[in-house]
């Protein structure tokens, strides 16, 4: 009884692993740039402050929820995009394979 229960888990984590390895997509309208943080809402992208729109989500590599807090005192390379109103409203640090594609 417990093989199977294991064997179960087993096939749930793979599955769940696989989910996570899948390589992000970015849209058509995407920005790069070098980010680094400021006092929020605002955000500084290639030596230029910029503001972070109302509901503006920051993804880190492993694509979680990254709080802008968090992002103090480093430079990192991004993919953005901006909203109708010139607000920053997605952000995407990049990790190492996504930094050596092309846009």
């Amino acid at each position: 009884m417990w093989t199977r229960r294991y064997l179960i888990c087993l096939m749930l984590a793979l599955t769940t692993l696989t989910a996570l390895a899948a390589p992000r997509t970015f849209p058509a309208n995407v920005k790069r740039g070098a980010l680094s943080s400021s006092v929020y809402p605002q955000i500084v992208i290639d030596g230029q402050i910029q503001r972070l729109s109302p509901g503006a989500k920051i993804m880190g590599p492993q694509n979680t929820i990254v709080m802008p807090s968090t992002l103090m005192n480093n430079v990192y390379t991004v993919n953005y995009t901006v909203d109708n109103q010139g607000f920053i409203d997605k952000v995407w640090i990049l990790t190492n394979e996504e930094l050596a594609q092309t846009q």
